[in-house]
């Protein structure tokens, strides 16, 4: 047995119950804050499938709290989530949904709002052993496991704008796994997506940002980092 196929069957070292309903959300909330870019002050989460019928008996509601005040999967603050909500002025509605038959029936949409700029949203699924993938981000089809260390980028619609992305990240010789651009729905911008092998550079996001027309980036760790097995 490998070791990534241990880790899938026993999942991180976490707050309970459950490694799906409860470490796969702390994951997904905290994945939000990091796409976010810092602590929300107002979310709506919505529930789908399974999640909608267990949240509240699994605790996902707390896991989702964690992961928007940025704990990991381990944190026993967890259980005391909502309270620490109110310290940090988070406001958080949870509702449920149905997302249709394409989703998983382990999903999260999950809205952060802003009233200075674009809400941020995400949907993501909880796939079992606390692993995740973010199925989607502001209307953009996505796969991103959080195994890898992934670029997010924002950025106007302009011709020669991924061969500067890609320029940039070779010039720290970074190594590119995957990468994925799409315009983003009803917007004259594009999503760009990359995971790359290394850590990245602490000037890696200043770099990206002289880009023309870059209106955002962010550069997600791998969601296991700091998360030992059992």
């Amino acid at each position: 047995m490998t070791d990534e196929s241990v880790f899938r069957l026993l999942g991180p070292i976490m707050v309970g119950p459950s490694s799906s309903h409860t470490a796969g959300a702390v994951r997904i909330g905290r994945t939000a804050r990091l796409l976010y870019g810092k602590q929300p002050k107002e979310v709506d989460v919505y529930f789908h499938g399974s999640f909608a019928d267990t949240w509240r008996g699994h605790g996902s509601d707390k896991a989702i709290i964690g992961g928007l005040l940025g704990f990991k999967t381990f944190d026993e603050r967890i259980k005391e989530a909502d309270k620490y909500a109110k310290e940090a002025g988070l406001k958080i509605r949870f509702k449920k949904i149905k997302l249709g038959k394409r989703y998983h029936p382990n999903s999260i949409k999950i809205v952060v709002k802003d009233e200075n700029e674009d809400s941020i949203y995400v949907i993501a699924e909880s796939v079992g052993g606390g692993d995740i993938v973010i199925r989607e981000i502001m209307g953009f089809r996505t796969e991103i496991t959080g195994a890898n260390v992934t670029i997010i980028l924002r950025h106007g619609d302009l011709v020669g704008t991924l061969s500067k992305i890609t320029g940039v990240i070779s010039g720290f010789k970074l190594n590119i796994l995957a990468l994925r651009s799409k315009d983003i729905p009803g917007k004259d911008e594009a999503l760009t997506t990359i995971e790359i092998e290394e850590s990245a550079p602490k000037d890696l996001d200043a770099e990206l940002n002289k880009i023309k027309g870059m209106k955002m980036v962010r550069i997600l760790p791998s969601l296991t980092e700091g998360e030992e097995m059992f």
